[in-house]
């Protein structure tokens, strides 16, 4: 009876195994399963591609030409001067003391060659009525013929520079009063040169304007001493009547002799 009791117990313990076995692997495969595990008849998901589109670039900006300037030398308003247009900058304001000045004396050398070095060479060499050597060149200007100085060039002397009276006319007054202005060349024989002529009308307008000399006072050598300085085939008369302009005055002569007054093209006048 205890034999059969206990193969009873044994066989009811291996169905109970059993269905345990059984019901394990069921639950394992519902796990597995609703993992996603392998084994499992799961659809694939395939995620949808991305289309590439060709970037979008923007249009170009139209370029609107620009206007350009006129290519060529710029206009210059008309010039309003009486005569020959004569720059109106005064290169030569001495830094001394401003001598009295009343004339223009002009003068040449009588000579093809010269410079300011070669004339102040030769008056040192000569002496005053006293017995004194000069002091050396005895203009306060000279104007090259291309010849030992530039053609036209304009030099000043230490006489201009220093305010000192000349050594040119032979007589106290125009030495004392007159502005020397030599020329280089003997117009005796030709007249000046081109670049000479526009030279000295520059200088002596711009004298005339600066320091208030009358054309009347413009004058040859000639005209205070007896010699044929400066020669014949001098422009005299172009020259005296040079006019330089500036900041709109000129050197115009009144009806008073010999006198100047700056006339301002506004209407109003200055002495």
């Amino acid at each position: 009876m205890k034999l059969r009791r206990m193969h009873t117990l044994n066989s009811q313990n291996a169905r109970r195994a059993t269905k345990v076995s059984w019901l394990v692997g069921s639950l394992a495969c519902l796990l597995v399963c609703g993992m996603g595990g392998l084994g499992c008849n799961q659809p694939t998901v395939v995620p949808p591609t991305t289309s590439i589109s060709p970037p979008i670039r923007p249009s170009p900006v139209p370029v609107i030409p620009q206007p350009t300037e006129p290519i060529g030398p710029p206009i210059s308003p008309p010039s309003n001067h009486p005569i020959d247009p004569i720059t109106a900058i005064n290169p030569w304001k001495p830094e001394e003391e401003l001598r009295d000045w009343n004339y223009i004396v002009l003068h040449h050398t009588a000579a093809d060659s010269g410079s300011v070095e070669s004339i102040h060479e030769e008056h040192l060499k000569r002496k005053d009525k006293k017995g004194h050597h000069w002091l050396g060149i005895g203009y306060h200007f000279v104007i090259g013929n291309g010849s030992g100085m530039g053609d036209g060039e304009i030099e000043s002397t230490f006489r201009w520079r220093q305010q000192l009276q000349g050594a040119h006319a032979g007589i106290a007054d125009y030495n004392q009063h007159g502005i020397g202005v030599v020329l280089i060349g003997n117009f005796d024989k030709t007249p000046p040169t081109a670049a000479q002529t526009a030279s000295v009308k520059q200088l002596v307008g711009i004298l005339k304007r600066e320091y208030g000399i009358a054309s009347g006072k413009v004058i040859g050598h000639s005209d205070v001493k007896a010699t044929e300085c400066p020669g014949k085939f001098f422009p005299m008369s172009d020259v005296r009547d040079s006019i330089a302009m500036r900041d709109g005055h000129a050197a115009i002569e009144t009806a008073a002799p010999n006198t100047v007054t700056l006339i301002n093209w506004a209407g109003d006048s200055r002495k």
